[in-house]
């Protein structure tokens, strides 16, 4: 159920603002590549995303002249500016830059007005996603993802979930909350005879928190890549939290040199809407095809359990510390509560 509870208007736009010199992805480039203009929203800025004369660029998806959707339009050829995106409406067309470069009802003495144009914003590609930031300085680079590109591993199919009714911290949050498995995830990665939190070493490494854990999980096939007679396995896991917007899982059980990788980018499109990008690499069974459909299932059923609870969370955005909405207690909840601390200190506000 989806409260509909709704933070203050000052609240979201803090919140916007906060998240707004970080790289956030968009898109899978795959799916881009699929259509000439695709139409994305980004906290809330409806943005068109096309490539352009070899880069991918992306402007503001509205047209200077009647508010037009630039993303219902074309590409077509300008001399002096190759591939431009045009208006369906009138034919205004835009370069890579937002400039308007033609404007077919303009009479031949008459000049482009310089306020003609529409904002432009860089888009770079990494992990098989398109990534926007809408501030013309980054505060960051785009979020490190240990070992996904490595050739030590193979790297299963890049997904995409629809978009989950909650704020993207609140997602994020919910991976890396390591306490909630035993009663969400009954039977799968967690065991309600086994409750206890683990021992957590949380430490901040550049633009990322770090959670080091040593823990108690199901052993079945699925999870553990082997079959075993014992009913749990030791495992330890280290997640890496990229500010503020991406979560890595580096796992491997007790005296195994397998290691599986799970990692998740979410796209905040608004305070209450989030896209989920998930993929996975493996460093054993090469002779396997990355594609593992009993994997793939119980990742889907994790996300599922998970989505029910976050979407019924309320208030929508994180309720700062100061006003005890919320009761984190420690050390079980500590890589959230450092996570939300961080969010804090770099200027994302989560007031109610």
């Amino acid at each position: 159920m989806v409260h509909e509870f709704k933070p203050s208007a000052e609240a979201i736009e803090s919140y916007y603002a906060g998240m707004r010199p970080f790289w956030h992805p968009i898109a899978r480039i795959e799916d881009a590549k699929k259509q000439s203009l695709i139409a994305v929203e980004l906290l809330e800025t409806p943005l068109v995303v096309a490539c352009l004369n070899g880069d991918w660029v992306a402007l503001d998806d509205v047209c200077r002249h009647f508010q037009a959707q630039l993303s219902a339009g074309e590409i077509r050829n300008i001399d002096g500016h190759g591939q431009c995106i045009m208006c369906p409406y009138h034919g205004w067309t835009y370069a890579k830059n937002g400039q308007c470069v033609d404007i077919p009802q303009l009479g031949s003495d008459r000049e482009i007005p310089t306020n003609a144009f529409v904002n432009s914003y860089t888009v770079q590609e990494r992990y098989g996603l398109l990534w926007v930031c809408l501030d013309n300085e980054s505060a960051h680079d785009i979020p490190e993802l240990p070992d996904v590109e490595s050739p030590e591993f193979m790297s299963g199919p890049l997904r995409t979930y629809p978009a989950w009714q909650a704020s993207a911290p609140r997602v994020i949050m919910a991976a890396l909350d390591d306490t909630h498995g035993p009663w969400v995830h009954e039977g799968l990665v967690g065991s309600r005879e086994h409750p206890e939190p683990p021992d957590h070493q949380v430490t901040r490494n550049g633009a990322s928190l770090v959670v080091d854990i040593d823990m108690m999980q199901p052993n079945n096939a699925t999870i553990a890549e082997q079959d075993e007679a014992d009913e749990m396995r030791h495992v330890h896991i280290r997640t890496t939290v990229g500010i503020p917007n991406a979560i890595h899982f580096n796992i491997s059980a007790e005296g195994s040199n397998q290691t599986t990788l799970i990692w998740q980018v979410v796209c905040p499109v608004r305070y209450n809407k989030t896209l989920t990008f998930w993929g996975s690499s493996r460093n054993y069974d090469f002779d396997q095809p990355a594609w593992n459909d009993e994997f793939e299932d119980l990742q889907d059923t994790l996300r599922e359990q998970d989505r029910i609870i976050v979407e019924g969370q309320r208030p929508w955005l994180l309720p700062p510390f100061w006003t005890k909405t919320e009761l984190p207690l420690r050390p079980a909840d500590l890589p959230l509560i450092e996570y939300q601390k961080w969010l804090e200190d770099i200027g994302i506000t989560v007031s109610i």
